[in-house]
């Protein structure tokens, strides 16, 4: 059987308005590493991975080429422009990976730095078993409905995370109808295939796989990476 092609799209769209500051918080630094780059080695090192399509704010593409040289990272192809919301970023990245013809796509959030290669793999054998996989993680804490005034089961909620992986066709096919449709609003991939009947699988994720959203988050990701060094 031949070797299946498999692509990453990393998603660095943001504008870091909640970070604060004057860049987007992908390219702030952690012990002297930018956060993309952080990301982007998993995938870098990952030998299934074949090419990488980067997402980024167009005003920011040229500090996106020199941090790739800068890194000596070698497969990303393309920086693609990020769209005005996450959805139209993933789109375009997607319309880029086109021409790679990939038979797996994994989609990941370029703020979530702490991902391994054990979960790039998993979501990948995933997805081609399945066509559709997501990471999540199962809620620990009690979970309150302060509207309806209720205890939410938590057996019944999980939190979503990335990295997912899909059949590149099934999902490219999914943002086309969604655009046509023009539905802009859902907040992830598996969102957007469930709302076209197409279920995804949830597979375990990592609570150390955290997404640096905020200066907690990135408090956070100073320490996680402070004691792992």
């Amino acid at each position: 059987m031949a070797k299946q092609v498999v692509s990453a799209l990393i998603v660095a769209g943001g504008r870091g308005k909640r970070m604060g500051g004057n860049i987007p918080k992908q390219f702030i630094k952690i012990d002297r590493i930018p956060i993309i780059i952080r990301t982007l080695t998993p995938f870098e090192r990952s030998k299934e991975i074949d090419n990488i399509i980067l997402v980024l704010p167009k005003k920011w593409k040229k500090k996106g080429e020199f941090l790739l040289k800068k890194f000596s990272t070698k497969k990303v192809k393309k920086i693609a422009n990020a769209g005005r919301t996450r959805q139209a970023s993933v789109y375009n990245g997607l319309i880029a990976l086109r021409k790679f013809n990939p038979d797996i796509v994994i989609i990941h959030d370029a703020a979530r730095p702490f991902i391994t290669g054990k979960m790039l793999k998993a979501t990948m054998e995933g997805a081609k078993k399945y066509g559709a996989v997501s990471t999540a993680i199962a809620l620990r804490d009690t979970n309150f409905d302060k509207k309806k005034m209720v205890i939410i089961d938590r057996e019944n909620i999980i939190r979503i995370q990335t990295p997912q992986a899909f059949r590149f066709s099934l999902i490219l096919k999914a943002h086309i109808e969604a655009r046509e449709a023009k539905k802009w609003d859902f907040p992830d991939d598996t969102s957007l295939l469930n709302f076209y009947g197409k279920k995804t699988v949830f597979i375990e994720g990592n609570q150390g796989n955290i997404k640096i959203t905020d200066k907690k988050d990135l408090k956070l990701a100073r320490a996680i990476v402070k004691l792992r060094s």
